[in-house]
C-alpha cells in the first residue's frame, strides 16, 4: 500500500504538469457546454430535448480525452523511455502502474465533469429528470469502459509512435461520430447505424436514457457491449502488457 500511495503521488505530479491534460481533458469540455448551453437552450428550434440531451453527450469528452489519449500516450512515453524496464525489476506491478495512471487521469475527468455541471445547472437552469444515482452509476461504468481501451493501448503499442497513432484513431473518432459532439439524434440514419458500433456511443446512449428518466428497457444491449468491451480490454491489456 505504501508503495501504491507513493506512485500515486510522484504520478499525479507529473501528469499535472502537462498541458494537454488541462486543454483536452478540462478546458475543451467545459467551453463545449457553455456553447451548447448558449445554442440549445434559447433555440426554440432545437427544442429543450436537444439541450438536456447534450449534457450526457458532453460530460463524457474530458473521459474520452483522459482515458484513451492521455492514458495510453502516458504509458507509452515510460516506455519510449526505458521507465517501465526499471518498474520491472522492482515490485511494482503492470497492475499497479495501469490503476495509478488511471486514478490520475480520473482527477482530471472528475474535475471536467464538474465543471461541466456547473456550467448547465448555474448558467442555463439544467436540471436532471432521472436519479443521481443511477446517472452516476452509469457514468462510472461508461468510464471504466473507455479507461480499459486507453489501457489496453497503451499496454500493447510498442513506441510512442504506434500509441500517438492508435490513440488519436480511438479519440477522433469516438470524439467525432459517438454523439459526444455532433448529437447523434440528427445524424442520417446510415450515419447512425455507423455510430452505434462505437462503445462511446452506448455509454452516451445509456446516459441519456438515465439523466432524462426514460425508460431503462432499452439498457441491456449498451450495458452487455461496453461490458464485452471492457473484459475484453482489461484481459488482453494484462496478457499482453509490454514492459519495453
Amino acid at each position: 500500500m505504501k508503495t501504491m500511495f507513493a506512485l500515486l503521488k510522484i504520478e499525479g505530479k507529473l501528469v499535472w504538469k502537462g498541458i494537454d491534460i488541462l486543454i483536452f481533458g478540462i478546458c475543451f469540455p467545459i467551453i463545449l457546454a457553455t456553447l451548447f448551453g448558449y445554442l440549445l437552450s434559447k433555440d426554440a428550434t432545437a427544442g429543450s430535448s436537444n439541450f438536456e440531451l447534450s449534457y450526457a453527450a458532453v460530460i463524457t469528452i474530458g473521459v474520452l480525452a483522459t482515458g484513451v489519449m492521455g492514458l495510453p500516450l502516458t504509458i507509452a512515453d515510460y516506455r519510449h523511455r526505458g521507465i517501465l524496464k526499471r518498474f520491472q525489476v522492482t515490485p511494482v506491478s503492470p497492475l499497479q502502474i495501469l490503476f495509478a495512471q488511471g486514478l490520475i487521469q480520473l482527477s482530471s475527468a472528475l474535475v471536467s465533469f464538474i465543471g461541466v455541471t456547473l456550467v448547465y445547472y448555474l448558467f442555463f437552469d439544467y436540471q436532471i429528470a432521472g436519479s443521481w444515482l443511477m446517472f452516476l452509476s452509469v457514468y462510472a461504468f461508461v468510464i471504466v469502459a473507455m479507461y480499459s481501451i486507453g489501457i489496453f493501448i497503451g499496454s500493447v503499442v510498442p513506441d510512442q509512435k504506434a500509441a500517438n497513432m492508435w490513440s488519436s484513431i480511438a479519440y477522433f473518432t469516438m470524439l467525432l461520430f459517438s454523439g459526444a459532439t455532433i448529437p447523434y439524434e440528427v445524424m442520417p440514419r446510415l450515419f447512425q447505424w455507423v455510430m452505434d458500433i462505437l462503445p462511446l456511443s452506448h455509454g452516451i446512449h445509456l446516459l441519456k436514457m438515465v439523466s432524462t428518466g426514460g425508460e431503462t428497457a432499452g439498457m441491456t444491449l449498451p450495458i452487455v457491449i461496453l461490458g464485452i468491451c471492457t473484459v475484453i480490454s482489461l484481459i488482453g491489456a494484462f496478457k499482453l502488457f509490454k514492459w519495453k
